[in-house]
């Protein structure tokens, strides 16, 4: 009986201490990996996709552990479907969140701002005459000083 409760109880410390070296997920990532194979497999499904992304980012953002990238990866999918203005503040937001990233962020930033002056509000549409505010300014104001140098 002696020999039972022993081994019982060391069994008991050995998984003890073996749970607490187990890893520990310090980002919610939402099988992303998985999500971004099937949309370079299948490219047609770009709104799957965006959708996917928009979850992972959701989900991260709620408890402030978004994974590297993933504020860029959805800042340029805004940037490919033509609304730079969300894609400036998600590359904002990823240089903010990863330093190192900022370098590579300024250029997209830069970018993507040229692409909004392209798309400057056209003079018949009454919202953005009414408003003052073009494309070119709403994405300026986004740019910290730090990151356009």
């Amino acid at each position: 009986m002696k020999c039972k409760i022993g081994y019982c109880l060391a069994a008991v410390v050995g998984f003890s201490l073996l749970s607490g070296c187990a890893a520990h997920q310090r980002y919610t990532w939402d099988d992303y990996d998985k999500k971004v194979y099937n949309y370079y497999k299948s490219p047609v499904e770009k709104d799957e996709f965006v959708k996917n992304l928009k979850e992972v980012l959701d989900d991260s953002d709620s408890d402030g552990h978004v994974p590297p990238g993933i504020y860029a990866e959805y800042g340029y999918v805004m940037y490919e479907q033509g609304n730079s203005i969300q894609a400036v503040m998600y590359f904002q937001k990823e240089a903010d969140k990863w330093p190192e990233s900022k370098v590579f962020m300024a250029k997209l930033i830069s970018n993507a701002q040229k692409k909004a002056k392209k798309q400057e509000a056209k003079p018949g549409d009454p919202a953005a005459a009414a408003s003052g505010v073009t494309a070119t300014t709403e994405a300026k104001a986004v740019v910290t000083p730090e990151v356009a140098k």
